[in-house]
């Protein structure tokens, strides 16, 4: 089942017609306990599609990683196809933006989607398109959403259908289940290592990070001895990634 997840009214007014269940989710928080309510099934597809603040007000992208502005966590949908769509970074924040800097995007819902479904569905199940409609200063009404999504219909559907008929059956698990013992991780941290582990998948960087955790252990960093330890390990581990 394809699922197009929307957090406004007016964004799912324009996607009449377009193969998938359309649901608004609502924005910001609400949009977890709306997700939570679906009763994902592994084998589903997920499609955010919505508005987002940005430099180039009327262009659309396809969303190739998503930051938690309150948490620091790092999503990667994994993106198994090919659009005229440009691919952009895009950061949640649970605050209306009012500064945008270029070579990002931003919105209030995105980070908490990913969160929500990449519990159930794996990163190659999930795609997000935002379209920009604003700067963070000059929000615009409903009826321009309405409008301004509607141009990116086409594309939208596109999307879907691709998405539709994409064979999935992928595995994005390849750490050994003792590396989370070496960290001492917490559940979080756990999450944020699958989600580092999902990226390298998608990137093809599996053994950049297998090599990275073999030259912490030589250099005795692995095992750590606190919980403290790992977390610091985590974040080198991204640093190096990015």
């Amino acid at each position: 089942m394809l699922y197009i997840l929307t957090a406004l009214k007016c964004e799912a007014a324009a996607l009449n017609g377009i193969r998938g269940e359309v649901i608004v989710t609502g924005a910001g928080g609400r949009a977890s306990d709306r997700i939570s309510k679906i009763g994902l099934k592994a084998n589903d597809l997920v499609l955010n599609a919505g508005i987002c603040a940005g430099k180039n007000k009327g262009r659309g992208y396809l969303i190739d990683q998503v930051i938690s502005d309150a948490t620091g966590r790092r999503f990667y949908p994994d993106i198994l196809f090919e659009t005229d769509a440009e691919e952009m970074p895009l950061t949640t924040s649970d605050k209306v933006v009012t500064v945008v800097e270029e070579g990002m995007l931003y919105d209030m819902e995105a980070a908490l989607i990913c969160e929500e479904v990449l519990k159930v569905i794996p990163p190659s199940n999930l795609v997000i398109y935002k379209v920009v409609s604003d700067s963070g200063d000059d929000f615009p009404s409903p009826k321009e959403v309405t409008e301004l999504m509607g141009r990116h219909s086409g594309e939208i559907k596109k999307i879907a259908e691709i998405m539709s008929g994409l064979s999935t059956e992928k595995s994005y698990e390849f750490l050994p289940e003792s590396v989370a013992g070496e960290l001492k991780l917490s559940q979080y941290m756990r999450n944020e290592l699958r989600d580092i582990e999902h990226y390298c998948v998608a990137a093809g960087r599996q053994d950049e990070l297998l090599s990275i955790l073999d030259r912490m252990r030589n250099d005795g960093r692995i095992p750590v001895r606190d919980r403290k330890a790992g977390r610091e390990v985590l974040d080198e581990i991204y640093s190096r990634l990015r």
